[in-house]
C-alpha cells in the first residue's frame, strides 16, 4: 500500500493524505462512498471510488498512476481530489480518468471549511509534477471553488448542455410540451423505424439480461459512426474500453449508477445509450445507432424515450455532457460553463501550458473538426494520424 500522510494539526485536526494504488484506496471505499452520499453533489460521479477504482483497473500503467489527495478528520473522510500522474518527459496531474471522466471536481464534506479544503491544493507540491491540467471544471463547482482567482485558460472555455426534467411531472406532461412539428417528427420517426420491426425500449442495468451485450452493441454502433463521418475518440481507442463500460457497477433500485438504454426493431438494437444516475442527475454519456438505418434518425427515438423514462423515475437532469453540437441544443435548456486550468509546477509545465494546452492543441483541434468528412477520413488514415490522435 503506497499511501502518504500529512497532519496538519492548526486546521481542527485535518489530515491530508496521499493514496498511490488500488490497496490504499480500496481502504478508504467505505469511507469514501460514506462522503459522497454526505455530499450529494450531482456533478461529481466521476470522482465518486466505483468509477476511480474501476478505471485504475482497467488502465492504470508505469505512465498513469493514482495521486488521490485526501482529508480527514479523525476516521472521517472528508474531501476526495481524485487525480493521476501520467506522462513520460514530461510529468501532468490530471482528473483521474481523463480522457473518459467529463467532468474535472471534488467531493467535500458540506460542513468543511474553505481554509481546510484549501489544503488540498498545498498537498499537490510533493507530486514531482511539471504541470497540472485540469480539464472541464464546471462552474460554481467545488473544484472551482478551490481555484479561486486562478483564471482558466481562456481558449479552452466551453459549455455543457442540459435538459431540466424536473419541469415535467410526467411524460405525458413532457410530450405534450412538444411543438406541432416535434410531435409529427416524432411520430413520423417512429413509423420509419417500426418497418423493421415492432419497437421495443427497455433500460437494463448491470447485471441483468442483455446488459453486457447491448453496451457492446452500443461500443460497435459508435465505433461505425465514428469511421463514417471521419471523427476520432481517444477515449474509445482504449483498448478494453467496453470491459470497462461493462464492469461499472449500477442499482436498479437505488436508481444509481451505470444503465443502458435499448431501442430495438424486432430483435435489432437500433439504438442505445449508456447513462450514468447520480443523485437524480443522469449523464448521457455514450449514445449510438445503427448506421445503416441512420435515416430514421434511430439515436432521437432512444433519446426521446430515455428522457421520457427518467422524468417518470424521478431524475432532475438530463445532462448531455460538454463539446457542443447542433443536436445537443435542440435537446437542452440550460448550459452549464466549463473551464479548463493549467497550475504550472516549474518552467517546462508553464511552457506547455502557455504554448501547446492554450495555443497550439485548441487551433489545431478547430482545423481538424472544420475539414470535411472525406478529408478527415484521410487525415485519420494518413501519415498525420498521430498529430490528431493528440488533439482528437
Amino acid at each position: 500500500m503506497t499511501l502518504l500522510t500529512r497532519p496538519v494539526p492548526d486546521k481542527a485536526g485535518v489530515e491530508h493524505r496521499v493514496l498511490r494504488d488500488r490497496a490504499a484506496m480500496a481502504g478508504a471505499a467505505a469511507a469514501w462512498r460514506d462522503l459522497e452520499a454526505r455530499a450529494a453533489d450531482p456533478l461529481t460521479y466521476f470522482q465518486g471510488y466505483d468509477w476511480c477504482e474501476c478505471w485504475i483497473a482497467a488502465f492504470a500503467g508505469p505512465k498513469c498512476r493514482p495521486e488521490i489527495h485526501t482529508l480527514w478528520q479523525g476516521k472521517q473522510l472528508v474531501a476526495v481530489w481524485p487525480l493521476m500522474l501520467t506522462g513520460g518527459a514530461l510529468k501532468r496531474l490530471e482528473p483521474l480518468g481523463w480522457p473518459h471522466s467529463q467532468y474535472a471536481n471534488l467531493l467535500a464534506d458540506p460542513a468543511l471549511g474553505a481554509n481546510a479544503v484549501a489544503m488540498l491544493l498545498e498537498g499537490m507540491a510533493g507530486a514531482g509534477h511539471d504541470l497540472a491540467l485540469l480539464d472541464s471544471v464546471p462552474d460554481g463547482s467545488a473544484l472551482a471553488g478551490l481555484l479561486g482567482e486562478t483564471p482558466p485558460l481562456t481558449p479552452l472555455a466551453g459549455s455543457a448542455a442540459m435538459l431540466d426534467l424536473a419541469a415535467f411531472a410526467t411524460p405525458e406532461a413532457y410530450a405534450a410540451g412538444l411543438s406541432k412539428t416535434q410531435r409529427r417528427n416524432r411520430n413520423r420517426r417512429r413509423n420509419a423505424l417500426a418497418r423493421h420491426g415492432a419497437l421495443s425500449f427497455d433500460v437494463l442495468f448491470p447485471g441483468e439480461a442483455g446488459f453486457a451485450e447491448g453496451v457492446e452493441a452500443c461500443i460497435r454502433h459508435k465505433r461505425q459512426w465514428l469511421r463514417e463521418t471521419g471523427r476520432r475518440s481517444t477515449g474509445l481507442a482504449f483498448d478494453g474500453f467496453g470491459r470497462f463500460l461493462a464492469a461499472l457497477p449500477g442499482d436498479r433500485a437505488a436508481l444509481s449508477g451505470t444503465c443502458l438504454s435499448v431501442l430495438k426493431a424486432g430483435d435489432r438494437i437500433v439504438a442505445g445509450e449508456i447513462g450514468f444516475l447520480h443523485h437524480s442527475h443522469y449523464y448521457a454519456y455514450l449514445g449510438a445507432f445503427d448506421w445503416a438505418l441512420r435515416e430514421a434518425s434511430p439515436g432521437k427515438v432512444q433519446m426521446d424515450m430515455t428522457v421520457s423514462w427518467l422524468i417518470g423515475h424521478g431524475a432532475k437532469t438530463y445532462d448531455l455532457l460538454g463539446n457542443p453540437a447542433d443536436y445537443k441544443e435542440s435537446w437542452s435548456n440550460r448550459t452549464l460553463g466549463l473551464n479548463t486550468y493549467a497550475l504550472p509546477a516549474n518552467l517546462a509545465g508553464r511552457t506547455y501550458a502557455g504554448l501547446w494546452t492554450a495555443r497550439l492543441r485548441p487551433g489545431l483541434k478547430r482545423l481538424y473538426l472544420g475539414l470535411p468528412n472525406g478529408l478527415r477520413r484521410l487525415a485519420r488514415f494518413g501519415q498525420s494520424v498521430g498529430l490528431f490522435l493528440m488533439i482528437a
